[in-house]
């Protein structure tokens, strides 16, 4: 489509999923203000997140071109897991690929650290079933900044 960025076109493609959220409406916990951190999500209010269609796991963070998890307790990881086996339906993990100004957007990194995530958060209790791996490209959210990535677990639409 003519005057569209290709970043407007993937969010544009993922919010009209039927049933999913739209990226916009999975901005985070609202807890941060002007980058000040305050209390995680509480477990009724993870389910409420999950149930609207959309959590962003603020808390997940990834070292620098790795797919290596760092500063997350494993409380935390069995508390999202719990929080899946509440909610309805099954969830995606999708992690935005980073992109470096003037280089492709890392897909494949964003896709690594998709499949850790939910292998973590499966090791911790959610159902392998209902928390599928992100079908990556064109599905995927839009890019982020390097080091900016917020993995989110977006719900999918019933057959």
């Amino acid at each position: 489509m003519p005057g569209m960025t290709l970043g407007f076109l993937v969010v544009s493609l993922v919010a009209g999923l039927p049933g999913s959220a739209p990226v916009a409406g999975c901005p985070g916990n609202g807890q941060r203000l002007l980058g000040l951190a305050s209390r995680p999500l509480s477990l009724p209010e993870m389910v409420a997140e999950l149930q609207r269609g959309c959590l962003a796991l603020d808390e997940v963070r990834f070292r620098p071109g790795q797919d290596t998890i760092e500063s997350l307790s494993p409380a935390h990881f069995a508390e999202v897991a719990r929080a899946l086996g509440l909610a309805q339906g099954a969830y995606r993990v999708a992690v935005p690929p980073e992109r470096v100004p003037g280089f492709q957007p890392d897909t494949l990194q964003a896709r690594r650290r998709g499949a850790r995530l939910r292998d973590e958060l499966v090791h911790y209790g959610a159902s392998p079933s209902r928390l599928l791996e992100d079908p990556g490209w064109p599905a995927s959210p839009a890019f982020a900044a390097p080091g900016t990535a917020v993995p989110m677990l977006i719900r999918v639409p019933d057959p």
